[in-house]
């Protein structure tokens, strides 16, 4: 659903009507061309350089915060001048290859025309430069149209939507059955009447029938989703960032889900997926692509720890507790207990991010902070994110009274700092469930609730499981 998403974005982007825009800010044109981002420059510096607006690029690259860009990230840029080029963003499973001959072009062309000259050069979601004249290969005739989809991002109205699908509030609420376009949320899918997926570049090897990444581009420090389906019953593994990928199987081992935590730290770049796809009589199937990680962009921010607990900063004491954690979520539960974006695990204020780096009582800043902090009340009540079962109930050094949830497919959520704890070991426990109350047990400059959200035996942003769903 995402890869339609973004191909019905980027044909938007060519027409450039989908900005909602006026007529003078619109560009007249719809010629593109694709910027990467370079260190040291902004949206603002962008828009100057090619004679446009941040309005325009921010509407075109669907970017909510405006200060958000990374170092290497590819933007569409609507030019001044004249011609034919259209702009194809890679979708998991196309080739070279394939998109050359979508396009009528032959695959060295499309390569000089966008500077590839190897392997690494060629992954999902990069924006390549279409020179051709020729329009794409008409699609053959379907039997039923397939609706366009679009995911809503954080910070997302329906008339935002509607402006940029060129419709209207009320026709996306009637095709959605929304009584108040108000109540939209992030992660929450929209049919968009009047638009059909165009056709794609796929390139699978049998049994492979659909491939798909999510979200396109990895961030260091979130969670990407890759799933495939395929024709008959297979088992998958694989290896991204020099980790094995754990297989989610449903649908009679025909419709596969591996989660990704990209570890805090990885630099940005490209990196391989590999795939093997093994059949019941043993028959292998390897599929490779590439995938591209870009930067997380976090802060750093000092932090006071109480005089009590000093001894706590102990680097030692920390990572003997860190291998406590990874050994207790090493397991792989092939049950899946979340269908949906994940709750939050408290009615408080945010008042620490995911990936910080900190500063303890005046040191150096060397510790990175893989939780989510919630300003909540002494004994307010700490709720199960997602339905699980408790794997760990136990007062550690750093982290205070702790509870540990597996939520399956290798996912696991940490509430930490309790005053109290109203679950064990063992306990099945449900979305929204109350399993303890806030305090200040461990590491701590006062009452608050540390969330952790644990994706293949690495940290990672919990609020972007609040934001978006990974089922």
């Amino acid at each position: 659903m995402t890869r339609r998403l973004l191909f019905a974005a980027l044909l938007l982007t060519l027409l450039v009507t989908a900005s909602g825009l006026t007529a003078q800010e619109t560009p007249q044109t719809t010629n593109v061309t694709i910027h990467v981002v370079q260190r040291g420059e902004n949206l603002f510096r962008i828009a100057l350089e090619y004679g446009t607006t941040v309005d325009v690029l921010t509407q075109l690259n669907g970017i909510t915060l405006a200060d958000s860009i990374a170092v290497g990230q590819r933007l569409l840029v609507p030019t001044s001048t004249t011609g034919s080029a259209q702009a194809h963003v890679v979708q998991p499973g196309e080739t070279l290859a394939s998109i050359a001959a979508l396009y009528g072009i032959t695959p060295e062309a499309l390569a000089a025309e966008n500077s590839i000259t190897d392997q690494t050069g060629f992954y999902v979601g990069l924006g390549l430069i279409i020179a051709a004249a020729e329009p794409p290969v008409e699609p053959a005739p379907a039997v039923a149209s397939t609706p366009l989809i679009h995911t809503v991002l954080s910070g997302e109205t329906l008339f935002r939507i509607a402006t940029q699908y060129g419709t209207t509030v009320n026709e996306l609420a009637t095709a959605n059955g929304i009584a108040d376009p108000e109540t939209i949320y992030a992660g929450q899918q929209l049919i968009i009447p009047g638009f059909e997926s165009p056709e794609l570049a796929l390139d699978l090897p049998a049994p492979l029938t659909s491939f798909d990444v999510f979200p396109l581009v990895l961030t260091e420090g979130q969670t990407g989703r890759i799933r495939l389906t395929t024709s008959g019953g297979v088992t998958v593994s694989g290896m991204l960032l020099d980790r094995a990928l754990r297989d989610g199987a449903e649908q009679d081992n025909t419709r596969h889900t591996l989660l990704v935590g990209v570890p805090v730290g990885t630099a940005p770049g490209i990196y391989p997926l590999s795939l093997t796809l093994t059949d019941s009589a043993g028959v292998q199937t390897a599929f490779s692509t590439n995938v591209q990680v870009i930067g997380g962009g976090y802060w750093q921010e000092y932090i006071t720890v109480l005089a009590d607990r000093l001894d706590l900063l102990d680097p030692a004491v920390n990572d003997a507790e860190i291998q406590l954690l990874t050994n207790a979520m090493s397991g792989f539960t092939p049950t899946r207990y979340f269908d949906a974006p994940m709750g939050l695990p408290a009615a408080a204020p945010l008042s620490s991010h995911f990936g910080n780096l900190r500063s303890y009582n005046g040191g150096i800043f060397q510790t990175i902070h893989i939780g989510t902090d919630f300003s909540a009340a002494p004994g307010a009540p700490i709720l199960a994110t997602a339905s699980g079962t408790v794997v760990l109930a136990d007062v550690l050094n750093v982290r205070g009274m702790t509870t540990v949830i597996d939520h399956g497919w290798g996912v696991y959520t940490v509430y930490c700092h309790q005053s109290d704890r109203y679950v064990g070991l063992g306990d099945t426990v449900a979305a929204g469930q109350v399993i303890g109350a806030v305090g200040s047990t461990g590491r701590v400059s006062g009452a608050h609730l540390h969330w952790e959200v644990w994706v293949n035996g690495v940290p990672v942003d919990a609020m972007q499981w609040v934001q978006q769903s990974f089922s």
